[in-house]
């Protein structure tokens, strides 16, 4: 069995969890929760737990199923409303969700997250825990989820290509981490085997 390091898993509104496992959309765009003093990318591989809250649903599920997880291939910050506005096409967050998350917290830059999505070979049922509840972004899950026989849910060359797109529309963004394929990206079979010769 192959696990994600900590366990570490990023709370995401379920409907993009869904387009993030269509290859519909590669991008997160996130400013932390109430319970976050800020928000940063604690893992550089996370499961995706999916929430309801803001969907509709006014009680936490017993439990989610995961059924993704992801990596994290290109990161920027953003304090421009006007670079947000060329984003919410890439995105299935209502514009006035997008709106509302660059307002909070007005000090602070929203993060852009590009990412390798993965669909696991098996989903996996996690039973709710109070310590996932509160309007916090990262968990760290009890659940053993094997990443072995995970697949990519775009060819690399399909990502690269919307990578670049949203390269192209943030060139001007004031904080950007390594482009993909640079440093902290390497390719999708060699993740796996890195994955199990740290299990």
């Amino acid at each position: 069995m192959s696990k994600l390091p900590n366990h570490t898993a990023l709370k995401e509104w379920s409907n993009v969890v869904a387009a993030l496992g269509r290859g519909e959309q590669i991008i997160l765009i996130r400013k932390g929760g109430i319970a976050d003093p800020s928000f940063g990318v604690e893992a550089e591989r996370f499961y995706l737990y999916p929430t309801y809250f803001h969907q509709g649903e006014s009680e936490s599920r017993p439990s989610v199923t995961i059924t993704h997880w992801c990596e994290v291939v290109r990161t920027w910050t953003i304090r421009d409303a006007a670079l947000l506005e060329r984003l919410a096409p890439l995105v299935v967050l209502p514009r006035e969700t997008l709106d509302t998350r660059y307002r909070f917290r007005p000090d602070q830059a929203l993060s852009v997250i590009g990412v390798r999505t993965w669909r696991l070979a098996q989903p996996v049922e996690v039973r709710y825990r109070d310590e996932y509840g509160g309007c916090r972004s990262w968990v760290s899950v009890d659940d053993e989820i094997d990443v072995d026989g995970s697949a990519t849910v775009l060819r690399e060359d399909e990502l690269q290509s919307k990578m670049c797109d949203v390269a192209v529309i943030l060139s001007p963004a004031e904080g950007e981490g390594p482009p993909a394929g640079g440093a902290g990206s390497v390719q999708p079979p060699e993740v796996l085997r890195r994955l199990r010769g740290s299990g």
